[in-house]
């Protein structure tokens, strides 16, 4: 059996990006993941205020700039000024699967990981999949997304995660292209919904919500919400193809090394609470975490993992909890349409850069060298 310097549960977002970085730095790397096929997803494109250069990544993943957000309460709305891109998700991952060097990262699928096992020093072993083969590394990553194969095993993430779910429609698009639209109100029966215009008079028709016991319903309350002016204006919905998918909606989680174990991504909740857009800074923290990586195995040091840890902390920490007060906020406040309008009314009075940093969940302290 093959030991590897990495073992990466997950081949989404934050293991393909992971394992581009730990390639570059020349470390054996294993990525497994359960899927036959890397670019099936359930959503397929994402809004985000992104430096593609800080990622290396081109603007070949671009599916549409954009240069204003309109916000939208029941009887007001305000327009953000502000350089934004709609990303198409299969030429994301189709770029990052390219720029893995096969020399040093193997790509293995429809491998199901159970659960770790454990030497008796307390580290872990070896991944186990459900067939009962194992996989050998030196540090292992949980990568898995929502799921939390392993996450949620050793108790970094609850078991029973709550989840915001979003079902759209890709539609035939009336407005203007360098427009985003975000809508939010009780009428949007509380949740919210968003259109992303894409190219060739198309954009992608949302619609999510915070409340679990209307999931089962929302392809039906997308088509309610349809009829309403503000969207009907905008879009023609010309097909009945649906995607859907979830991001979570856990506490503020700050923890994410055990022993040699690294978790990144959706598997810890590293999606920003209040804009809802996880690329950006699942990027940064594999980015942080592929460091760390580095580092402990150069030294042979399992404790410099932690400095992931603690560069998360500075860089995120409190922008974090600042966006999770604001979301909660707003959970409260979108089933009363009185006060969204008050909301609204208050943007209008708030800066352009102000919204602006609301909307792509940069509160915080900014980046700084760290020294691992």
């Amino acid at each position: 059996m093959n030991t590897y310097d990495v073992v990466i549960i997950g081949a989404g977002t934050a293991g393909l990006f992971l394992a581009r970085e730990l390639g570059k730095m020349k470390r054996k790397t294993l990525v497994l993941d359960r899927k036959a096929n890397l670019l099936d997803f359930s959503f397929n494109t994402l809004s985000s205020f992104i430096n593609l250069k800080d990622f290396d990544l081109t603007e070949d993943v671009v599916a549409q700039k954009l240069d204003r957000a309109i916000l939208y309460s029941k009887n007001f709305k305000r327009t953000v000024k502000g350089k934004a891109y709609i990303l198409d998700k299969g030429k994301i991952h189709k770029e990052l699967l390219a720029a893995i060097d096969p020399d040093y990262v193997s790509i293995q699928l429809q491998v199901n990981i159970k659960e770790l096992s454990k030497h008796q020093t307390g580290e872990f072993k070896t991944a186990i999949d459900k067939k009962g083969k194992q996989y050998s590394g030196k540090i292992f990553v949980d990568a898995s997304g929502t799921n939390g194969i392993i996450s949620k095993q050793v108790g970094l993430q609850n078991k029973k995660t709550k989840l915001a779910t979003g079902v759209e429609y890709n539609v035939k698009y009336q407005g203007q292209p360098n427009e985003g639209h975000l809508f939010i109100g009780k009428q949007y029966q509380g949740g919210y919904a968003w259109i992303f215009p894409l190219q060739n008079q198309r954009a992608i028709l949302g619609f999510g919500t915070f409340d679990n016991s209307i999931v089962k319903d929302l392809k039906a309350r997308l088509h309610t919400i349809l009829e309403l002016p503000n969207i009907k204006k905008l879009v023609l919905k010309d097909n009945d193809i649906a995607k859907g998918g979830s991001i979570p909606l856990t506490p503020v989680l700050d923890k994410f090394v055990i022993e040699n174990l690294v978790c990144v991504g959706d598997s810890v909740s590293q999606v920003n609470p209040i804009a809802g857009e996880g690329y950006k800074f699942i990027f940064e923290a594999a980015q942080m975490a592929s460091k760390a990586i580095d580092t402990s195995l150069n030294k042979n040091d399992l404790t410099k993992l932690t400095s992931y840890e603690s560069e998360w902390k500075y860089r995120f920490l409190l922008s974090y909890k600042r966006a999770k007060y604001s979301q909660l906020k707003l959970f409260r406040y979108s089933k009363n349409d009185i006060l969204m309008d008050f909301l609204m009314l208050m943007a209008k009075l708030r800066s352009n850069s102000s919204i602006q940093k609301s909307l792509s969940g940069e509160f915080s302290k900014p980046k700084k060298s760290h020294t691992y």
